[in-house]
């Protein structure tokens, strides 16, 4: 088996902290077959591609994943660390989070559940499948081959289904619950520095609000056009008896204030600014 490469060691040598001597090794191997393989990316598949299919220890190579003992958490530390490298100084750090399904089954996989296949279904048809729901954190960078920033994954977790929780014996959590574990973690690891966490509906949770609020960040996501809005609750006087309000008076609603700013707004045009970090090459 010829060596990795030294570009493609530079790139993982931050993560050797991780793993003892032949763990890394073993690794490597991986890592290698995993971007030759065609196909499904198996264990069984990178050696093939490594050309170990005849390898008699094979095994070794599948304690990577299910026995050696390395932290994922200290990984995803690391590789957050990295791509904030990539980032200019005053480029806000932001960070969307979103479901993402692995379509697996069989009897050994006990987190697995029906979740909804996003990428079969329609407005007008539901798909559902069986598999493992994973929560996914990105960091939004600008490369200069694309116009558009990409999200660069660096931070996961598993979701199992309510069946697989009450089998276990443990209690459920819904995937809001576990994303504010997510938020305060990343938080830790930014030390207490301001950034910006993007969701879908999902996510448009006033639970999840204040926690992100008190993480010392900013949660953007979407919200329902009827959605019922109020203003914050006022000051009680001092001595007033009686439980405090917990909200203050009505607002208007998104759908009125989008058709306000239609009728009254003025359209402007905002001309794009490209910086040298993201502008195409020639």
């Amino acid at each position: 088996m010829f060596p990795l490469p030294a570009a493609i060691v530079s790139v993982l040598q931050p993560f050797a902290c991780l793993f003892t001597a032949p763990t890394l090794a073993h690794l490597h191997v991986l890592l290698a077959g995993t971007l030759l393989a065609q196909g499904p990316r198996t264990v069984t598949a990178a050696l093939r591609a490594m050309g170990l299919s005849t390898e008699r220890r094979f095994e070794r190579y599948h304690r990577v994943l299910n026995r050696a003992r390395w932290s994922s958490r200290q990984g995803a530390r690391i590789l957050l660390g990295l791509l904030l490298g990539m980032l200019p100084a005053q480029v806000p750090i932001v960070v969307a989070v979103d479901e993402t399904l692995e379509r697996r089954k069989g009897a050994r996989i006990r987190a697995k559940g029906m979740y909804r296949d996003a990428v079969r279904s329609s407005r007008s048809k539901v798909v559902t499948c069986l598999g493992l729901e994973w929560i996914c954190m990105a960091l939004l960078v600008a490369v200069p081959w694309s116009t558009r920033p990409w999200a660069l994954p660096f931070l996961t977790r598993l979701a199992p289904s309510k069946r697989a929780d009450e089998a276990a014996g443990r209690r459920h959590r819904t995937v809001v619950e576990l994303t504010i574990g997510m938020v305060w973690l990343v938080s830790r690891w930014l030390q207490q520095r301001r950034w910006i966490l993007l969701g879908d509906g999902s996510y448009s949770c006033i639970q999840l609000g204040w926690e992100v609020l008190a993480a010392q960040a900013t949660l953007v996501t979407r919200l329902r056009l009827d959605a019922r809005l109020f203003a914050c609750p006022e000051p009680v006087p001092a001595g007033r008896r009686g439980p405090k309000p917990k909200k203050g008076g009505v607002l208007a609603k998104l759908a009125t204030r989008e058709e306000a700013a239609r009728t009254r707004g003025e359209e402007v045009a905002i001309p794009m600014v490209r910086t040298a970090q993201n502008a195409a090459p020639a």
